[in-house]
């Protein structure tokens, strides 16, 4: 067995000389607090997962194979900076657990050679057989190396001959499986024959996922799922690179900038994603990014939100990985310099603030291919953030309640913080774009187009104009413009959604929703005659759904405007079209944008303030 995977015995020691220097300091401090609260818990068992199964528990044996994962790597990096004979017995009694399973692929997965359970159980058993291998008789050893072999490598070959789905696919699942086993085959690669040939088979996999992560490395099916599957990837690349010299992997098309992604979408470590696992992946693996790539923003953004929050123990390991792979001369960064209006064409997201990194006003967009994977009928939706708190945001899966009995969440763009036309849902052929992105020393500028979303015939452009103070740049409004256009003249829905309480005035045309720590005033305008109405639905996890609904009946152009802003908006919010040029004014507050049409759109020329 190839040894030193990701670090060796003395490596592994060699992290004792960090621990007194910061960020390690906290970093340790966080791991061995979580080292102590895993003594006190009890171990992963089989027995343990099948009974939440039978409970209704779906992944269990998935989550607990990455629970296990997690407690090895963390026990056992603890025990080498300052050795507990309690943390590494512990690591061993969870590895013979693992080992002892019956099998390694989860029963949601039934019909499957080999999932993700796989990839997390090889991962955990072959890592923690590197770093105990001195420890383990050598009974021990050839029981999790027999394990490895036919609960983990032969399933997996055994899938790729069936050409499962996810070897096929692009997304997490093809990111997972292939790194996760394909690290076990590497490290048995050595003395099997069959271990080398799936380990070659695992790097060939890889490439349907390489083919989607562009240039400008953003990940369609959102940042949580990025998260898992670049964990993964880069524990697979780091492997290569230490034990065959070999860093394709690392240096494939993306992998310099992808690390960019969740940052911008995860506004004072907040998550502002568009895919169904809107989790903040803040891993200690992704240091990685700053040992290859100098990835600044990255260690910023870990270094500031990943070891300030309570520990558990469940889940992967974070703190542990962090001191093993934070570069140790990389000073603690406290300021970084990023775009006022950062977008990702190739999977159609934008973010835009008016301070990074910690924006008081931020604001998220999406126009892109609504068949990606995970990917929601949410054609140019927004998300609003202010003062750290997310106030507009996109619903996750999660949160629906099982029992939504509504016609409302029939049409799943009601869901969402964009328009709906006729009733119809946003079609899941539909690809949308970012159109127009730009900023100045007084706004950010965004526009999205929804091209057939809502309907073959239907022009959807949406618009959003951050104002800032020139002075300082602080966020005083978010101006979100909808341009629609209809031959067939239907009725028009525009909706937002709000975790907060919504205080609407008598008209209906202003108010405020209040957040927990913070309140977003809110004006609408529109072109044509309006009727605002609001309601409630019941979410999981004790969630309330408050949405706002702007109708309009049976038009064929219409605009609509909805100012959201930190202070109370004074006056009317209106529309005004010059009779001469056909240009379209918009006055908020003491704001005035001026546009002209160019292309069947309009095209922000600029901004004045009233005197």
């Amino acid at each position: 067995m190839r040894r030193g995977i990701l670090a060796t015995r003395e490596e592994l020691t060699a992290l004792r000389d960090k621990i007194s220097r910061k960020p390690f300091a906290a970093i340790y401090n966080t791991l061995h607090n979580r080292c102590g609260l895993i003594l006190e818990s009890s171990p992963i068992s089989e027995g343990k997962w099948r009974s939440m199964w039978e409970q209704g528990s779906g992944g269990a044996a998935l989550l607990s194979a990455r629970t296990t994962q997690g407690r090895i790597l963390d026990l056992l990096i603890a025990h080498h900076v300052e050795p507990n004979p309690a943390f590494r017995d512990r690591a061993i009694e969870e590895l013979m657990n693992l080992v002892s399973w019956t099998t390694w692929v989860d029963p949601c997965h039934g019909d499957l050679e080999a999932d993700l359970c796989t990839a997390e159980a090889a991962t955990a058993a072959v890592i923690a057989l590197d770093w105990l291998w001195e420890d383990l008789s050598q009974a021990d050893r050839l029981r999790v190396l027999q394990a490895l072999r036919k609960k983990a490598i032969i399933p997996y070959r055994q899938a790729l001959a069936k050409r499962a789905w996810w070897s096929t696919c692009y997304h997490h699942w093809n990111a997972v499986v292939n790194s996760g086993c394909g690290l076990a085959c590497l490290a048995l690669s050595d003395e099997d024959p069959g271990a080398e040939e799936a380990y070659k088979l695992a790097r060939k996999g890889l490439n349907n996922f390489f083919a989607a992560l562009g240039v400008e490395g953003g990940w369609d099916e959102g940042i949580g799922h990025w998260g898992y599957a670049m964990r993964y990837i880069l524990l697979l690349g780091e492997a290569t690179s230490r034990l065959l010299d070999d860093q394709k992997i690392l240096h494939r098309r993306g992998m310099d900038s992808t690390g960019k992604f969740p940052v911008y979408f995860t506004p004072n470590g907040r998550a502002a994603s568009f895919g169904d696992s809107p989790t903040v992946p803040l891993y200690g693996t992704f240091y990685l990014l700053v040992k290859h790539f100098g990835a600044r923003e990255v260690l910023w953004w870990l270094d500031t939100y990943a070891f300030h929050h309570d520990v558990s123990t469940a889940g992967w390991s974070a703190a542990g990985l962090a001191l093993l792979f934070r570069p140790a001369d990389s000073a603690v960064v406290t300021d970084v310099q990023m775009e006022p209006v950062k977008v990702f064409n190739e999977i159609g997201w934008a973010a835009t603030a008016d301070r990074w990194p910690r924006p008081k006003l931020y604001a998220a967009a999406k126009a892109t291919d609504l068949s990606a994977n995970n990917s929601r009928r949410n054609m140019n939706s927004i998300q609003i953030q202010l003062d750290g708190e997310m106030i507009l945001r996109d619903l996750d899966v999660h949160e629906h309640a099982a029992n939504l009995p509504s016609e409302f969440h029939q049409v799943q763009a009601r869901a969402h913080n964009t328009v709906v036309v006729a009733n119809r849902d946003h079609r899941i052929d539909a690809q949308g774009s970012i159109i127009e992105a730009q900023s100045g020393k007084n706004f950010r500028w965004i526009a999205c187009d929804a091209h057939t979303a809502c309907g073959e015939n239907v022009r959807f452009i949406r618009h959003a104009i951050m104002i800032v103070d020139p002075k300082d740049q602080t966020g005083k409004m978010l101006i979100v413009l909808d341009e629609l256009a209809n031959p067939v003249g239907e009725r028009i829905d525009l909706y937002w959604h709000t975790h907060g309480r919504l205080q609407m005035k008598a008209n209906r045309k202003s108010g405020i929703i209040a957040g927990r720590g913070t309140d977003l005033h809110l004006a609408l305008a529109s072109t044509v005659k309006t009727k605002v109405s609001t309601e409630s639905h019941d979410l999981n996890h004790n969630q309330t759904d408050n949405v706002i609904c702007v109708t309009a009946d049976k038009a064929t152009k219409a605009m609509f405007a909805t100012v959201f802003a930190p202070n109370k908006i004074a006056g009317k919010v209106a529309f005004a079209r010059h009779s001469r040029t056909g240009s379209v004014i918009l006055k908020a507050d003491s704001t005035i944008l001026h546009f002209k049409h160019r292309k069947d759109r309009l095209h922000l020329d600029k901004i004045t303030e009233e005197q």
